[in-house]
């Protein structure tokens, strides 16, 4: 039981809802753990999700007062999380995983409610294209303008049934690769959870998941512009040449460019293959969970101290698993699991550790 839960079930005529919790959330304040806890919340039972709904809307004159960029990037993230992890494994009856989709609904429509009044070049609901591809798949498709995309697993594109207006607005959570149609009137703009990206005609790379801490830009050819959007304010944050690849840590909103002599680490998963070069264990681990659709976890300190330097193409998990263990003292387990909810749940369970 939670801790914050227990208190307010304590009250007297409570509904079992963390008020000073939601406060924070709506002030975009919300800790790592608290907000863990509200996820948590969120799955106990598919009744918290109509008190949420009803506690939001005695909230709102509160929401008004808030900052509203920071309120904005708080419900991106909590939205974008509930919607790759709807419920936690211990949880598998069937009203629940109707109650996850509920709560997907619900954090989509009170997003709507938060923005209502942002800029007008905002994304309108209704008139929108939502694609969402799922862990361990790539969704190719064609926008309205000729702009070709290939979204990366776990990821998700809204972009207008039609471009109107003087610029080309889409939305990204995740990862995806764009070839962007030129259109020297009308500038091609990609907004994630902090940062935007403006275009006129160029292929780049964009890996913006809430969850990450950091979005990382690689350009191809062409340039682009970074910025930061802020009420009526933009700032610039760098302008981007081709090979250059750029990382914006979103806690600390810093910004670093470099010129990179070989880019296939960070474009090649659109061609199938998985490059890492020097990368960390943790950067394998969060690509493997992507691309395979698995859930990884490493059990040692020494192992993440490790660095690989290799490609994959069409191997399978357990053939990966195999190689990085030639290279590396690695123990590994594999437990597969119940997928039977839906394609969102992981396949395998795997844990890594050090055999040193």
């Amino acid at each position: 039981m939670y801790s914050w839960y227990k208190q307010i079930n304590s009250m007297e005529n409570n509904q079992g809802i963390p008020t000073q919790i939601i406060e924070k959330f709506l002030s975009g304040k919300l800790s790592v753990s608290e907000e863990k806890e509200l996820l948590d919340w969120f799955n106990t039972t598919p009744d918290n999700y109509v008190i949420f709904q009803n506690e939001q809307k005695r909230l709102r004159p509160i929401i008004a007062k808030r900052n509203e960029e920071e309120v904005t990037i708080q419900w991106k993230k909590l939205f974008y999380k509930i919607q790759r992890k709807p419920i936690t494994r211990q949880y598998r009856s069937k009203w629940l995983f109707g109650s996850a989709a509920a709560a997907i609904l619900l954090i989509a429509l009170i997003l709507v409610s938060v923005l209502e009044n942002n800029n007008a070049g905002q994304l309108q609901a209704k008139n929108v294209t939502e694609v969402i591809t799922p862990c361990g798949e790539k969704t190719s498709l064609i926008l309205p303008d000729g702009t070709s995309v290939v979204l990366n697993s776990g990821s998700k594109l809204i972009y207008p049934k039609e471009f109107k207006g003087k610029i080309r607005n889409v939305e990204l959570y995740g990862e995806a690769f764009f070839e962007v149609s030129p259109d020297k009137k009308k500038p091609f703009i990609v907004k994630t959870y902090d940062i935007s990206v403006r275009v006129l005609g160029t292929a780049f790379n964009l890996e913006a998941f809430p969850d990450a801490g950091e979005i990382n830009t690689t350009l191809v050819h062409g340039k682009v512009l970074l910025e930061k959007v802020s009420g009526n304010k933009i700032t610039a944050l760098a302008e981007m040449s081709p090979f250059e690849h750029a990382v914006y840590r979103t806690e600390k909103q810093e910004i670093s460019v470099r010129k990179e002599s070989n880019i296939d680490q960070y474009i090649a998963w659109k061609d199938g293959k998985m490059v890492f070069m020097n990368a960390s264990i943790e950067e394998v681990a969060k690509r493997l969970e992507l691309w395979y659709n698995v859930s990884v976890h490493i059990k040692s300190e020494e192992l993440k101290k490790a660095h690989f330097t290799c490609t994959f193409t069409n191997e399978t998990i357990d053939q990966v698993l195999k190689l990085l263990k030639i290279s590396f003292p690695i123990e590994y387990s594999i437990i597969k699991l119940d997928n039977s909810a839906g394609s969102n749940m992981p396949i395998y369970d795997i844990t890594l550790s050090s055999s040193e």
